[in-house]
């Protein structure tokens, strides 16, 4: 049987394989805010909410790719 993965494992495996661009996924709100230096309320209620933004969910949880995430800021 199968037991499901954590965003912390998968964010593990994800490094080792990264994405055509190079980008990292950021998995949860928490980390997503800790990589740009805000509360994941303000992620959540404010980033997630902008149009255009890289910030999407997926079954309850919130992720970013990182590339994605910082071009967006820098805009």
């Amino acid at each position: 049987m199968n037991r499901p993965i954590s965003p912390q494992q998968l964010d593990k495996i994800l490094e080792s394989k990264p994405r055509s661009s190079g980008s990292r996924i950021i998995w949860t709100l928490p980390a997503i805010g800790q990589r740009i230096g805000v509360g994941p309320d303000f992620v959540r209620d404010t980033l997630a909410k902008q149009e255009g933004t890289p910030i999407k969910q997926i079954g309850g949880r919130y992720f970013a790719f990182e590339d994605d995430l910082i071009l967006f800021l820098r805009r």
